[in-house]
């Protein structure tokens, strides 16, 4: 700290007053415009103490940009965040399972052209999201996606380890769950846009149930697994009430004659009328596509889930 010039006439106590008062002065007006130079050593002393304006963004320690008090409300400012989701959903499934010891031996089938799957189905999805100091995020997020149909094919299907003939009625399950465990740290920050990077992995189970009452066969199976990603996430407030947010995950690797791969994509605007309230509009793209020829009974799993979103968001 530079040493204060000793006063001459005015009393102590009356100089330090000033000096003071002078220094906020100062601050203030370099934080609402550019910083003018110290014209006195008194000025610079308030500077080097810590001395800003309430609007000045001050980085605080090794974690970067810090909102100010009275900052308006955003993603980027939240600390907690909790979004539900309603999507009308249009799926596309790719399905073949294959008998035990017999890959590629199942017969493919596209879900809903061949088993009466929907091809729209509104659903719900959750997210949960926890700022640790300003950089780091932490978002869960949980899917699931059931569906049923009814058909009658008219040739064979070898279905894993059962065969169903022609022109029976076969009725079809297929349930889909995912939940996901997104880090990501943010590397670029400022009041107005966010942008980070980080790790995820994806806890999915998938289960397939189909039978045919009148040949009195059935066949069910289930799998589960875990596959990691990796994820780039931001934001943007485009205005007090107004934001954007997105994010990207992917990941694909063939690991002893498994392989696997998941993308997800979304992307949304959000107003919020009143804090902690927001509602929005966007858009979310999710696949996933396995295949085992390891002789087992998987076979392939492809599903792509797609469609529009409305949402209620509540964060603080």
């Amino acid at each position: 700290m530079l040493p204060l010039p000793r006063p001459s006439r005015a009393p102590r106590g009356r100089l330090q007053l000033a000096t003071g008062a002078l220094a906020g002065v100062i601050a203030f007006a370099s934080g609402c415009a550019t910083a003018p130079r110290a014209a006195h050593s008194d000025a610079a002393a308030g500077t080097q103490q810590g001395t800003a304006g309430p609007q000045t963004y001050v980085p605080q320690g090794a974690d970067g940009y810090h909102a100010p008090p009275g900052a308006s409300a955003s993603p980027i400012t939240d600390r907690f965040a909790l979004r539900a989701s309603f999507e009308l959903a249009a799926a596309r499934t790719f399905l073949r399972l294959d008998p035990t010891g017999e890959p590629y031996g199942g017969t493919p089938l596209a879900g809903e052209h061949d088993l009466g799957l929907a091809r729209t189905n509104p659903e719900g999805r959750l997210e949960l999201m926890f700022r640790m100091r300003s950089r780091n995020r932490m978002r869960v997020d949980y899917l699931e996606l059931n569906r049923a149909g009814d058909a009658t094919p008219a040739t064979p299907i070898i279905f894993g380890n059962a065969i169903f003939a022609p022109n029976q009625d076969l009725h079809t399950a297929l349930d889909w769950k995912v939940m996901g465990f997104t880090y990501t740290y943010a590397f670029l920050q400022t009041d107005r846009f966010e942008l980070g990077a980080g790790l995820g992995v994806h806890l999915l189970q998938a289960s397939v149930n189909a039978n045919a009452q009148t040949q009195l066969a059935s066949y069910q199976t289930s799998s589960a697994g875990a596959l990691p990603t990796v994820a780039l996430d931001g934001a943007w407030r485009i205005s007090r009430r107004f934001a954007f947010t997105g994010r990207a995950q992917y990941f694909g690797a063939t690991i002893h004659g498994l392989t696997g791969s998941f993308a997800d994509y979304h992307g949304d605007f959000q107003y919020r009328w009143r804090a902690p309230f927001a509602v929005g509009l966007g858009y979310s793209y999710t696949r996933m596509n396995v295949q085992a020829v390891t002789g087992g009974t998987l076979g392939r799993l492809a599903l792509a889930v797609q469609g529009p979103e409305a949402f209620l968001r509540i964060s603080f």
